[in-house]
């Protein structure tokens, strides 16, 4: 958990995405916590400095809205604004359905895990079970360049220091197989399983066009399920648009947060 700006100024949480940590929003804390609001960062269960429990039961979608809502419970937050990347859009998205009285606004950056993801059935057939043993031993950075390769678009380019803070969590024995039973037990295509709730809730949406995680139409299903979203489409800008595109990222978190908590 790694935070910026006063404690007792109006909270946003943020929360990543599957395979990543804090670090994703090292772009956009700075800017929130200079704009007056306390930005808070966590790496969820299974992810960066967390714990990391072996279990699938621990990462379907149930399991991390509890983990979320205990997160908010262990900080004091009263109804923060909650942001989500990827995995973790949909994750707040929902936390809010099941908990709309915790949540002031949602911030939905490249959301995905509503209506499926690209080569999600080879990503799975990739990682086996079997296999698990030697995701514990797993430690390769060209496996990172590879996967920063595939989410950058053309706004942005990572660097060795990105390489060396997403490479770093292989430090731990657990982790590889944490991030692999997380990868098969996460509903990445709820619309089809799950019974999905209207919310009535300030909210934006951030997402890249060239974002190939995401299927084309995407974005449009939160038009149906939050009707007051206001989404925005970033040119060039790949998956993890908050890093290749923070500017347009932080406008948009921030308009969302004046006008929840400043009316």
């Amino acid at each position: 958990m790694v935070e910026r700006g006063e404690t007792a100024a109006p909270p946003v949480l943020l929360v990543h995405g599957w395979g990543c940590t804090a670090y994703a929003f090292r772009e956009n804390m700075p800017a929130l916590a200079a704009a007056g609001f306390r930005a808070i960062a966590l790496d969820l269960k299974g992810h960066g400095l967390s714990d990391k429990p072996q279990s699938r039961d621990e990462y379907t979608i149930d399991s991390l809205v509890e983990h979320l809502r205990e997160v908010l419970d262990a900080l004091g937050l009263d109804r923060p604004v909650i942001a989500g990347h990827s995995m973790g859009g949909t994750l707040v998205y929902h936390f809010a359905s099941r908990y709309p009285d915790r949540v002031r606004g949602l911030g939905l950056i490249s959301p995905a895990g509503l209506t499926g993801v690209p080569l999600m059935r080879l990503y799975r057939a990739l990682s086996p079970r079997l296999l698990n043993p030697v995701f514990r031993r797993l430690r390769s950075r060209i496996i990172v360049r590879i996967a920063l390769n595939r989410v950058y678009g053309r706004r942005g380019h990572f660097t060795e220091r990105d390489v060396e803070e997403y490479f770093a969590p292989a430090q731990f024995p657990d982790y590889g197989s944490a991030i692999r039973q997380a990868l098969h037990s996460y509903d990445w295509n709820a619309a089809s399983h799950r019974q999905l709730a209207t919310l009535d809730l300030p909210a934006v949406g951030v997402w890249g066009t060239l974002d190939h995680m995401m299927p084309a139409d995407g974005m449009e299903i939160y038009r149906r399920l939050i009707p007051t979203i206001v989404i925005t489409a970033v040119r060039d800008a790949g998956h993890v648009v908050a890093e290749e595109a923070p500017q347009e990222v932080n406008q948009a978190l921030l308009s969302l947060l004046s006008r929840v908590y400043f009316g």
